[in-house]
């Protein structure tokens, strides 16, 4: 039976971005559909267009109930990055995990491409919010530890890679250079190659193989 990574404690990382802590579960419930609406939205629409008053007409609640949970709309904005975070890591964790080993890289990078092109408004916004509060973007860090973690295992159970190729850096780097790539090209655009380029994801999944020099045994 795989060992899985223990899922997201969400309330802590809730209280470590500044979300004021909900005892009851009916101030819990309505924390989460602020959340969840507000990650409907993001979406869609940059955060900076959206105003507390959309918000809270969306969660069908009342701006006082807003300011009960949250102190401000980055704050919010940060809770949403943490149940987008706790959504994505195990969808794209499956992929890792049981996906036929050559065809692991392929799959993880086409839907990372797919992902990435379906919530641009939403990624650009994180990006922008993170670059003043790094710390928002620490679920989404530990999904690529987890990422590069359930890979290695995938590796160290491989009976035809040269288990002495294997460099733990190497292959964490490569989930780095994933990442990177990932969000410079939706950030920047910088070229030749971008998101939608239909030989984007190929040419992804080369540098990640080509990072990590795994060798293979011959066969006899």
């Amino acid at each position: 039976m795989m060992n899985l990574p223990p899922a997201f404690d969400v309330d802590e990382d809730l209280s470590r971005v500044g979300v004021i802590p909900a005892v009851q579960a009916r101030s819990r419930a309505l924390r989460d559909r602020l959340i969840r609406e507000s990650l409907t939205i993001a979406r869609q629409t940059a955060f900076d267009d959206v105003s507390i008053i959309d918000i809270c007409a969306a969660a069908g609640c009342s701006t006082g109930a807003f300011y009960s949970r949250f102190p401000d709309k980055i704050t919010l904005f940060k809770a949403v990055m943490v149940f987008a975070a706790a959504e994505s890591g195990p969808l794209l964790e499956r992929i890792v995990r049981t996906a036929p080993f050559d065809e692991i890289l392929t799959r993880l990078v086409a839907a990372q491409v797919e992902r990435y092109l379906a919530q641009t408004t939403f990624f650009r916004s994180a990006f922008k919010v993170s670059l003043d509060s790094s710390e928002a973007w620490e679920p989404f860090r530990r999904n690529a530890q987890n990422l590069a973690s359930a890979y290695l295992e995938r590796v160290a159970s491989h009976p035809g890679i040269d288990q002495d190729s294997v460099s733990e850096d190497l292959v964490r780097f490569a989930f780095q250079i994933m990442y990177g790539v990932l969000n410079n090209t939706l950030s920047n655009r910088p070229g030749p190659f971008l998101l939608e380029s239909a030989q984007f994801p190929g040419l992804l999944e080369e540098s990640m193989i080509a990072t990590m020099k795994l060798r293979y045994h011959a066969e006899t």
